[in-house]
């Protein structure tokens, strides 16, 4: 493994560690990994998941780049006025050519961490040399199921009679308000908020079509979540039954971590989840799922 900082970008406006593989690795050419801020972590990531990961991809062939977008961590905010979104566009693209540049790849794969799900969400849509993308905890949406998930285990917690009739009652009375509000016939845009980051969510048909798009391009989609979050997502195939009428469930990857909390505290729940990425990066490299143009 070799490592090492550098500032790149629009004005060298951006810093960020450029992770290869030994020279006598086994390359995986033509494939690198994106790493980026989770919220406002620093580039190392939540327990430096992002380190960790780096270091275990380039033992595997994969070249990466960890950065932090303009204005985050050691990079200084931007010298032009942008919209946020508009920035982590450029921000990613330029880690993306950075990464071209140095390890000589022309694929890459994104990690989105929380907030930064929704960012490589939004680049994958604009940038054709994404070909793999990976979201923690990002793009939640509700079923029935979850619902009735959420109250056995109000109930289980607090027993019934307290469930229905004490404090444990009204907090699930109020989670069903909210959950039928954000179920609603028309309610096209539901918020979503972190510690860092706040989004107006697409309506699950509008979140479809955009990852349409993707998969019809080829790029290979893994959606991760957390167990911390059990009201909104509480049961290992909640995305396939939240999509399955728009015809993607089955092209969509997903894991549950039911005993992961959001920020990866727990060493061994760490170590599944970083195994689990590490698998489908390799995947994405070695077994033909990445394809050469034609």
């Amino acid at each position: 493994m070799i490592e090492r900082s550098i500032i790149f970008g629009e004005g060298n406006g951006l810093v960020g560690t450029i992770c290869m593989p030994s020279p006598q690795s086994v390359n995986c050419a033509d494939f690198g990994f994106i790493l980026f801020n989770a919220g406002v972590v620093h580039r190392i990531g939540p327990h430096r998941i992002n380190v960790r990961l780096a270091r275990k991809l380039s033992e595997r062939g994969i070249p990466s780049i960890r950065f932090d977008l303009a204005g985050q961590g050691d990079s200084p905010q931007p010298t032009r006025l942008r919209s946020s979104q508009e920035q982590v566009v450029i921000d990613l693209r330029s880690a993306t050519d950075t990464l071209a540049t140095h390890a000589g790849v022309r694929r890459f794969a994104l990690f989105g961490f929380c907030s930064g799900g929704y960012h490589g969400y939004d680049i994958a849509l604009v940038d054709d040399r994404i070909h793999g993308l990976l979201m923690f905890d990002a793009y939640i949406y509700p079923t029935a199921r979850a619902r009735i998930n959420l109250y056995r285990m109000r109930i289980r917690q607090h027993g019934l009679l307290k469930a229905v009739g004490g404090g444990a009652g009204r907090r699930i009375s109020a989670a069903i308000q909210r959950t039928r509000a954000v179920l609603a016939p028309g309610n096209k845009v539901r918020q979503s908020a972190t510690a860092a980051y706040s989004i107006g969510l697409p309506s699950k048909s509008d979140f479809a079509s955009g990852l349409k798009i993707l998969l019809d391009r080829g790029v290979k989609i893994n959606l991760l979540y957390a167990g911390e979050g059990l009201e909104h997502y509480n049961y290992e195939r909640q995305f396939d039954d939240a999509f399955r009428k728009f015809g993607i469930a089955d092209r969509v990857t997903t894991a549950f971590f039911p005993d992961m909390d959001h920020v990866a505290t727990g060493i061994n729940a760490q170590a599944t989840f970083l195994r689990r990425i590490e698998e489908w990066a390799v995947d994405l490299c070695v077994s033909g799922n990445v394809h050469s143009d034609s």
